[in-house]
């Protein structure tokens, strides 16, 4: 999806936007500027969503990580398997100043491959679905109570078992010594 995206001069870039998700509460956003070397690699770039900023990415783990992600959605759409990957609505990124990124190159195919079969996560479905949930803590409290006196009471069968098992152990060291 092409939207415009200011960078941190406030210049206006257009970009295509391959994958904007979150992982391990941080979001990342992948994009294109359409950039395709002789070899028929894409180059696309990387960034780390921090407060209102694309940022680049310099731990070396984080990136791997990065990397295994784009393997796993390239690898689950070539295969038509569930994504795992929590995918963000795009119109977020409209206050978002690209700062740097890291840039790597992916063949073509692979590219669409990472940008297919977006899920991406509404933050208003969400609320709604939280909204209608209604609980009854007279019944959450009653049911907190029974379980409870079941616990206690299993704790209690369990220590009657302990005190006959300790008569016998006594009654065999008695026999033994």
């Amino acid at each position: 999806m092409a939207r415009t995206i200011k960078n941190i001069n406030e210049e206006k870039i257009d970009v295509e936007i391959i994958r904007y998700f979150i992982n391990n509460d941080t979001e990342y956003l992948i994009y294109s500027l359409n950039e395709i070397d002789n070899s028929g690699y894409t180059k696309l770039y990387a960034s780390k969503i921090i407060g209102n900023k694309a940022c680049i990415i310099t731990d070396e783990e984080e990136w791997n990580l990065i990397k295994n992600i784009i393997k796993e959605i390239v690898r689950n759409n070539r295969d038509g398997s569930e994504l795992s990957i929590i995918d963000i609505d795009e119109n977020n990124l409209d206050d978002i100043l690209l700062q740097d990124t890291r840039v790597f190159k992916l063949q073509g195919n692979l590219v669409n491959l990472l940008s297919e079969n977006k899920k991406v996560f509404n933050k208003q479905e969400e609320k709604e679905e939280i909204e209608e949930i209604e609980l009854n803590y007279e019944d959450l409290y009653k049911e907190s109570i029974e379980k409870i006196k079941k616990l206690e009471e299993t704790i209690d069968e369990l220590n009657k078992k302990i005190a006959d098992y300790k008569i016998i152990v006594d009654k065999i060291k008695e026999i033994v010594e």
